[in-house]
């Protein structure tokens, strides 16, 4: 049976105002003059005011009688649902879908153009749901004067790409949690126009918190690593297949936001592999960007990001940490390696972590990376040999690629043979914690403006379904004037 067909014999939740109603947190005011563009295929309704509090941009440089931007914001809606359509993803459902009248006056997607007043920039908002599966509109900033873009066309493409995939994203399951929300709809962005640059600062952001838990982000309703974790779902698609991005949408239908981590499993399985091996893949791709790419397997766009932060830099022949693991992270070191036997040890339990350690080309203390000379997974307190290996820079990979309800807290030496030994005789109490509980990293920095927020009413459990675009790329852009 079809979704519409299934829908059509269960109830929906009454429906959610639209801004032409005059209420909620972001409308049009009873003294504004309201008209309306179709989009060319009729997909696309951009309703706008001409005169008033609201009054969008007007200028008509084509003189065709309709102003230029409202034009360009149906425009490009319309393109990117084709192209969300063409890549095999389920299209929007409309108001009709779940037997509500034309709200909009077409059975076209709305848009309404609405003064944010500078503390969002467009959101999509819900009309009704039946369970979790959800028709909607979006409201999106009647000018972008003062905003952080570099243009108009820049504003519109991002708003309306991330947007309508939440749209998109309704049409599968409304309840996702935010990090995935919000990371499949910036991998969305990219995919749509990789031009546009947003998604290479969120995915800077996501790297240098790379020792917190993907699932677990900071605490705040909106925060870069929320954003920055569409890194994750772009690997999937350029490591195992594009198709991970729709396999994705289908195996979130009907879960909870708990199930999340599982449906990210069970579309890796789908493809061959494991989600452990899958995410030591990923953060070595990790670390093969930026300044020390080239050597190392990574994204088509690796050249473009900042790379990770280190949890420790040493000039000095040893890495020596207590650190906290915690489940779907990864910590990296960096040491410089005098020539001659290296050794790893820990005098505790490090069951379940991963480690893999890599040279700096050509015997350089920093720089491109080479792959790796040596892998470890040790499942005891103990010493591992890692061979006679040239003098240079080394980069240690640590991490914990699967879920799990506690982190791993291991002492760690790295270092000359004879001096890791000292590890195993300074053995401190076990310590464990869980993932859910403080995790190192930004906590509240980096949050965007305002927050994310939800418009409407309705009985589905709804995740982060808006964007407010994060302050640090708005000081990247010259504002439009």
């Amino acid at each position: 049976m079809s979704i519409l067909l299934t829908l059509a014999v269960l109830t929906v939740s009454a429906h959610a105002d639209r801004p032409t109603d005059g209420t909620g947190l972001f409308a049009f005011d009873s003294a504004d003059e309201l008209s309306y563009v179709d989009g060319p295929e009729g997909r696309v309704r951009v309703h706008f005011s001409v005169s008033g509090p609201n009054e969008t941009r007007l200028a008509d440089s084509d003189a065709d009688g309709l102003p230029d931007f409202p034009v360009l914001v149906a425009e490009t809606a319309e393109a990117v649902l084709d192209f969300y359509e063409e890549s095999g993803f389920r299209v929007p459902l409309r108001e009709s879908d779940l037997g509500l009248p034309p709200l909009g006056g077409s059975d076209a997607f709305d848009f309404y153009l609405v003064d944010f007043g500078g503390s969002a920039d467009g959101n999509f908002a819900l009309d009704a749901c039946v369970g979790s599966v959800c028709s909607g509109h979006m409201i999106m900033e009647n000018d972008f004067a003062g905003y952080g873009y570099p243009s108009l066309s820049v504003a519109t493409s991002i708003l309306t790409s991330h947007e309508l995939f939440h749209a998109v994203q309704a049409a599968y399951n409304a309840g996702q949690p935010s990090w995935m929300s919000e990371g499949t709809a910036m991998w969305a962005e990219w995919m749509f126009d990789p031009g546009v640059r947003d998604f290479l600062y969120v995915a800077d952001a996501y790297l240098e918190d790379a020792g917190r838990s993907i699932d677990r982000p900071p605490a705040g309703v909106a925060t870069a690593f929320t954003y920055g974790t569409g890194l994750f779902f772009g690997f999937l698609s350029e490591a195992l297949d594009p198709g991970t991005a729709v396999d994705l949408q289908e195996e979130m239908e009907g879960r909870t936001e708990e199930e999340a981590v599982d449906a990210i499993a069970a579309v890796i399985e789908g493809w061959g592999e494991t989600l452990p091996d899958t995410w030591t893949r990923f953060v070595e791709w990790n670390l093969g960007t930026g300044d020390r790419g080239g050597g190392i397997e990574s994204y088509s766009f690796a050249s473009s990001l900042d790379g990770p932060v280190f949890e420790a830099v040493t000039d000095g022949p040893m890495v020596e940490d207590d650190n906290r693991f915690y489940p779907l992270a990864a910590t990296y070191y960096r040491f410089v390696h005098e020539g001659g036997e290296l050794s790893f040890a820990t005098p505790d339990d490090p069951s379940g972590i991963r480690f893999a350690l890599y040279p700096v080309t050509d015997g350089s203390e920093d720089g491109p990376l080479d792959p790796a000379v040596a892998r470890w997974a040790p499942t005891e307190a103990g010493e591992v040999g890692l061979g006679d290996l040239p003098p240079g820079g080394y980069v240690l990979l640590g991490t914990y690629p699967e879920p799990a309800a506690q982190s791993q807290k291991i002492e760690l030496c790295l270092g000359p043979a004879d001096a890791v030994q000292a590890c195993l005789s300074d053995a401190a109490p076990s310590d464990t914690g869980v993932p859910g509980g403080e995790q190192p990293g930004a906590g509240g920095d980096g949050e965007k403006e305002g927050g994310c927020s939800v418009v409407g009413t309705h009985t589905a459990p709804v995740g982060g379904l808006a964007i407010v675009l994060i302050s640090v790329l708005r000081r990247r852009r010259t504002a439009i004037a």
